[in-house]
């Protein structure tokens, strides 16, 4: 099987990415959720998060760069850049004292919050090696699938795109090398693909479009799904409303403000519902992916209880799109 037609399901890393209040993180912690359930032995990764995939999941986080398994076959973590190139230092500098030293050097401290990319280029540092990591007792990948749960699409733009500024300034050398293994694995589309996340209203969908445009012809990368969250599709028969008020008006008081109530509701239903279709037929015409659409969740508080259902209606899709052999070969413009 060529690169460009292997499984999204069989590829070692995903990326999700979208405009901030999109809900990434949900559809990080849906897609971890449905690959468990195939099976697949799950890491999410979630990038300068606060915590929400494990509040999501009914757990506490974990420290930052440590997985915790939180149902069978999947484990989160939370990822920072600084906390990654600590990781690393413990790494190539095993004695204690000479870390200690370091990490209390007011040149280390000014070093990593001054230098411009370092964290970003240490976070996917970091998720490469949890990608590539081998269990030590098996012998095997630690991890089927990595999802990075990235920051805010022009943030997130910035950790995708490090690795290519970095080997173009360090050429060779260390920092040279390091970058180079970064980008053969977030340009392989045998290895990786990157989702991206909105809802069908006009920010999201503007930045949506722009961010395609970036991740298909400036960073060149495999892309997958088209996530559509948060979407109203109810739509009503505009007579048969009509008809309803009328009704209503010849109801004892009582009952008409209840009648009144639920008709408000009822159009105002109606205008989500037209207005996301409107950004939904953009989204068809300047996006060339495969669309997941998942349902607004009418609920005081999320709870498990909808993840559970939101899983479902996800599952259920992408094995359509699976059986319609839709999820392969998404290609970036070089590939055009």
């Amino acid at each position: 099987m060529s690169p460009d037609h292997t499984p999204l399901i069989e590829r070692r890393l995903w990326v999700v990415v979208g405009k901030g209040g999109v809900g990434k993180t949900t559809v990080s912690v849906l897609f971890g959720l449905w690959a468990a359930q195939q099976g697949k032995r799950v890491l999410i990764c979630e990038v300068d998060g606060a915590g929400r995939a494990a509040w999501l999941l009914g757990v506490e986080s974990a420290p930052l760069g440590t997985a915790r398994v939180v149902r069978a076959n999947l484990a989160i973590m939370s990822v920072e850049g600084s906390a990654a190139l600590a990781e690393y230092l413990r790494l190539i500098l095993p004695v204690r004292r000479v870390l200690d030293v370091v990490f209390s050097s007011r040149i280390y401290q000014y070093f990593v919050a001054a230098a411009p990319g370092l964290k970003e280029l240490m976070t996917i540092g970091k998720i490469w090696y949890e990608a590539e990591k081998i269990d030590p007792e098996t012998g095997e990948r630690a991890w089927d699938l990595v999802i990075m749960d990235a920051p805010a699409t022009g943030h997130s733009l910035q950790y995708l795109g490090m690795p290519k500024a970095a080997r173009e300034v360090f050429q060779t050398g260390l920092v040279g090398r390091e970058s180079q293994r970064l980008i053969d694995l977030l340009c392989d589309p045998a290895r990786t693909a990157v989702h991206i996340v909105t809802t069908a209203e006009e920010m999201p969908v503007n930045e949506s479009i722009e961010m395609y445009e970036r991740l298909r012809n400036d960073l060149q990368l495999p892309l997958g799904y088209l996530v559509v969250n948060r979407l109203h599709t109810r739509r009503f028969d505009s007579q048969k409303l009509r008809l309803l008020r009328e009704g209503a008006e010849r109801l004892p008081q009582k009952e008409r403000w209840i009648a009144e109530a639920i008709l408000d509701r009822a159009m105002e239903e109606e205008g989500w519902s037209a207005i996301h279709e409107e950004y939904l037929e953009r989204l068809r015409a300047n996006l060339d992916l495969p669309r997941v659409e998942l349902p607004f969740v009418f609920a005081e508080e999320f709870s498990a209880q909808h993840l559970g259902h939101l899983v479902t209606t996800l599952s259920r899709q992408l094995m359509a799109l699976e059986q319609a052999g839709k999820p392969h070969g998404f290609r970036s413009a070089r590939d055009s």
